[in-house]
């Protein structure tokens, strides 16, 4: 079979239906064949076995009779069952009388009367080739179907008139090649018959079994961007299918809340960007509605400075969202502490939190954990930040670094006394752009959170929030010991 010019095999040979008939067909073909070779090999050595009794006993009878003198002499009906007869031979390998009188066998070889390998043994003779056969020549079937004048041999020693002798008993093989024959062609045509209903039965049950992988395939045919919707296909159905049918919806679920979540991102982001702009244009549309003085003009265009800032943070907020999505995770992590990383993050916002008569109050201790210090810079800044955002002037914030022994942690903690989140709002604080509604006067994009979130993934960290209305907030970040760096620790 050619393959096409893509290189691949043709769409038919890479059906899972041509397969699935093709490979059990193929498989009951191997069976048939087995059993069919077992069968003879078998019904071969049973009968052969038969044959060699018949043959010792008669060979034992007839040496019983050259004691005694006798010359033993039995029935010469070659179709009857058990029909045996006897040569033998004097000491130069010369043929002395065969019995009965008058039968027609065949003379044996000198060559063959003297191997060691035959003699008190049973050998099969082909008279044709004056050869013995090889035990293995009975376990390929299609040898009986070749015409062959085949005998069971036995040679043994014995004295006739206080004379050596070679006796030669010998039974035709006829009636076990007929059997052999016959059996070869009920068990070929029988495997024939069982092929062709074995490729009847495949197809049909490969119809039935694709039939739920089509009604997927049709179903699927309807998805679309306004459809993200399965059903499980009609009637009973195999497990594995409903499997497949299940994860192709929990998928489609996925895919259709990650377009929702695209097109909210897209339109807050626009709404975000829309405001600095409508803000440019009308400063500058009223800057232009007659001639203005140049301290006019400076001022006007310091606003204009002031919206393209907060156009550039938002921009570059996305940017940064967009690359830390990018990232699935860590190739190499560096080794750091916690403790550390709060005493930068404080050095940067405390200019911040000064300006608004705030006050930080700490408690570091060491905890050592490994990542990217950098980005755990930016998560505690954005948490500082976001604490004295929503904090009054005047009022405390916190920041804690310690260690969970019991969990194997290194934890930041970030507190405020800030108006507090209710249950909804703590669901949704990590959300792109959503901002609480005593926040909406507040600077900001809702985009810090999302950020602390998305870094805190990164390095397998874990985010608690406890808070209640009126209360403040405490956000704790929860990331994994470096046992190692640990070690070298002196808490004495």
């Amino acid at each position: 079979m050619k393959k096409i010019d893509d290189g691949r095999w043709p769409a038919w040979l890479r059906s899972f239906r041509y397969r699935l008939v093709f490979f059990s067909s193929l498989t009951i073909t191997v069976i048939i064949a087995l059993f069919g070779i077992a069968v003879f090999t078998l019904f071969t050595l049973m009968e052969l076995q038969r044959v060699d009794r018949v043959l010792s006993r008669a060979s034992n009878e007839a040496m019983t009779y050259f004691e005694n003198g006798k010359v033993f002499e039995p029935a010469a009906e070659r179709n009857k069952p058990g029909f045996v007869v006897f040569q033998v031979y004097d000491e130069d390998l010369s043929l002395l009388f065969s019995a009965p009188p008058g039968s027609r066998t065949p003379a044996i070889p000198g060559a063959l009367l003297t191997r060691p390998d035959t003699s008190g043994n049973h050998a099969t003779l082909d008279t044709q080739r004056q050869r013995f056969l090889s035990r293995t020549w009975w376990v390929l079937p299609w040898n009986c179907l070749s015409v062959r004048d085949l005998w069971r041999v036995s040679i043994s020693r014995a004295t006739l008139s206080e004379k050596p002798v070679l006796l030669v008993t010998m039974i035709p093989l006829d009636p076990l090649l007929e059997s052999r024959h016959l059996l070869f062609w009920m068990t070929a045509l029988a495997g024939l018959a069982g092929i062709f209903f074995s490729l009847i039965v495949g197809k049909m049950v490969a119809g039935k079994a694709m039939k739920p992988l089509e009604e997927i395939n049709r179903a699927l045919s309807r998805v679309s961007i306004e459809n993200m919707n399965i059903k499980v296909p009609p009637g009973e159905t195999d497990r594995e299918i409903l499997e497949i049918v299940q994860h192709v919806k929990n998928m489609l679920q996925g895919l259709n809340q990650s377009v929702k979540n695209l097109q909210q991102f897209t339109s807050d982001a626009g709404h975000e960007l829309r405001m600095p702009l409508a803000i440019m244009r009308g400063t500058v549309d009223v800057a232009l509605l007659k001639e203005r003085d140049s301290e006019y003009y400076i001022r006007k265009l310091q606003e204009i400075i002031y919206s393209i800032e907060d156009m550039q943070n938002l921009v570059g907020a996305l940017l940064e969202l967009a690359r830390l999505d990018t990232i699935k995770g860590l190739d190499s992590k560096e080794p750091f502490d916690l403790l550390i990383v709060a005493e930068d993050s404080i050095s940067n916002i405390s200019p911040l939190i000064a300006k608004r008569g705030q006050t930080i109050k700490e408690k570091l201790e060491p905890a050592p954990t490994a990542g990217r210090e950098a980005m755990i810079l930016r998560l505690a800044n954005n948490l500082l930040e976001n604490a004295s955002k929503h904090s009054p002037p005047g009022s405390f914030i916190g920041i804690n670094t310690h260690l969970d022994t019991e969990r194997k942690e290194s934890v930041l903690e970030v507190w405020d006394h800030g108006p507090g989140l209710d249950p909804e709002e703590i669901r949704r604080c990590f959300d792109r752009f959503w901002r609480a509604e005593y926040s909406r006067t507040t600077p900001g994009f809702g985009l810090g959170l999302p950020l602390v979130q998305r870094i805190a993934q990164i390095h397998g960290a874990e985010i608690d929030i406890e808070s209640r209305k009126g209360e403040g907030s405490l956000f704790r970040v929860r990331f994994p010991l470096d046992t190692e760096a640990l070690k070298e620790y002196d808490f004495e």
